[in-house]
């Protein structure tokens, strides 16, 4: 069985009652053991930032599992309360988990595609997603990061545990239904709602 596939918690079809939290926390969490796979100890920061949202995002929700049902309504929560922009808000973490995903998505996206390279898939996946929000100590550490990823062959057998590139490739696709359209709903909110922000760290 591929990773994708034995993941226990999957991404759920986005419907037009927003995306469920309790799900989605434990979705994005299953997702975290990608960067192993990856298998660049560089990675550790980014996975350590996408717990600590994860983390954040999950106390949020516990503190009001009916009125933070889904993302929309805990966003929108601060957005009433005007605390988008306090520290440690669920607003911010929520962005910066998001563009994680996109990075993750944009990365698969390309491996799908036939890029060989996994370099070249990463840096495209990097600039589309994060590279704009980081400062260049941060930009130093993806770099070295990117420069560390696998041959694609390596690659595809750390996800396939014993399965064939054909069958790790089709559940690449199956997990990317659910979960691209997911990071891209989070992102149109974000926007419609202009709680998005270009500061870097």
């Amino acid at each position: 069985m591929t990773f994708f596939a034995s993941v226990e918690h999957r991404f759920l079809p986005v419907g037009d009652g927003g995306i469920e939290t309790d799900n989605f926390l434990k979705a994005a969490a299953q997702v975290i053991p990608f960067f192993d796979v990856l298998g660049s100890t560089a990675f550790m920061p980014v996975k350590s930032d996408i717990n600590g949202n994860i983390t954040k995002l999950t106390k949020k929700y516990n503190e009001n599992p009916e009125g933070y049902r889904t993302l929309q309504m805990m966003v929108d929560s601060e957005i009433a309360a005007k605390t988008t922009k306090v520290a440690g808000s669920a607003t911010d973490a929520l962005l910066w988990l998001k563009r994680a995903l996109e990075f993750i998505e944009v990365f698969l996206e390309r491996v799908i595609e036939g890029e060989q390279d996994l370099t070249v898939a990463s840096k495209a996946a990097y600039e589309a997603s994060l590279k704009r929000y980081h400062g260049w100590i941060v930009s130093g550490i993806f770099s070295l990061a990117m420069k560390a990823v696998p041959y694609r062959k390596d690659f595809i057998a750390a996800l396939g545990k014993g399965a064939s590139e054909e069958e790790v490739l089709a559940d690449l696709r199956g997990f990317l239904d659910n979960f691209a359209p997911t990071v891209k709903t989070i992102a149109a909110f974000y926007k419609e709602k202009g709680v998005d922000s270009d500061a870097t760290v």
